[in-house]
């Protein structure tokens, strides 16, 4: 049966409106998802781990050189290092670390950043914390910034974000590249995930 005028132009006003959504979301993705806060003096300086964690790992230690913070925790690790202690984390550069989540009882389907954000939270309920910096790749900290405002939201505490100053995050669209284009598309849909499950969470 053929359509009517009247759904054809519902349909292609749909079309229209679904891919003025893309090519919004195309072009402001970077900047959504590369949120950034100055650092400021800290507890605790928390190191998220990634495939780039060489360099988070570098700037992570850069932080705590200039004194920003007492403690480096790497909840990935369940690690907690002390300023004066720092060569103690030669070595914690594994790609693919074993997330400790003591104390807690995580569901299979969270996923790694969420369960980092609650270790770290308990970490600094462990040590008394009252203020930390967030430190991961530029792509990863609004997700980051998203997961933690979920978990923290009754908590006295004030954190900040911090991307890593090494690794370039584009602005422009046409700076991307295919690999800038993939990895944006894994944070949206990790984000979008942690949406929809974290509202029936336990933890």
């Amino acid at each position: 049966m053929p359509m009517s005028s009247k759904n054809k132009k519902l349909t292609c006003f749909s079309i229209l409106l679904v891919l003025a959504i893309f090519f919004v979301v195309l072009y402001y993705g970077p900047r959504y998802l590369t949120y950034a806060d100055k650092p400021l003096r800290s507890d605790a300086v928390v190191l998220f781990v990634g495939p780039d964690n060489k360099a988070r790992q570098e700037d992570a230690n850069r932080l705590m050189h200039e004194g920003y913070a007492r403690y480096l925790f790497i909840p990935a690790y369940g690690r907690i290092t002390e300023a004066l202690s720092l060569s103690s984390t030669a070595g914690t550069n594994k790609a693919n670390p074993k997330l400790i989540i003591s104390g807690l009882k995580p569901r299979p389907y969270f996923e790694n950043t969420h369960v980092e954000v609650l270790e770290a939270k308990r970490m600094m309920e462990q040590y008394r914390l009252k203020s930390a910096i967030f430190v991961s790749s530029p792509v990863h900290m609004r997700r980051i910034k998203i997961i933690t405002d979920r978990i923290f939201h009754e908590e006295p505490v004030r954190i900040v974000f911090v991307p890593i100053r090494v690794e370039p995050a584009p602005q422009d669209l046409f700076d991307l590249t295919l690999s800038d284009y993939k990895r944006m598309g894994k944070e949206y849909v990790k984000i979008i995930w942690f949406l929809m499950y974290s509202p029936f969470r336990s933890t």
